[in-house]
């Protein structure tokens, strides 16, 4: 069963939910209004062998900017 990210229209909290299939839609968590809207999720994967560097995110642990690693070369990677 897929995770899908969902908004509610009425309270605005945002949440995930386990559903069965697409077209299930579930009731909001915190007010349990019935009329959520599903929203774009991101995807991410890891492969075997892969890492995340810490710069990955935009912020590099040595204060340079991203891409700028100690002089284009980051000392994490």
């Amino acid at each position: 069963m897929p995770i899908f990210e969902y908004q509610c229209q009425k309270c605005g909290a945002e949440f995930e939910k386990l559903v069965p299939n697409a077209d299930t839609k579930p009731t909001c968590e915190r007010c349990g209004a019935k009329d959520v809207e599903r929203q774009l999720s991101t995807f991410s994967a890891m492969f075997a062998g892969s890492r995340a560097l810490p710069c990955s995110d935009g912020a590099c642990p040595t204060g340079q900017p991203s891409g700028g690693c100690a002089g284009g070369e980051c000392p994490f990677s």
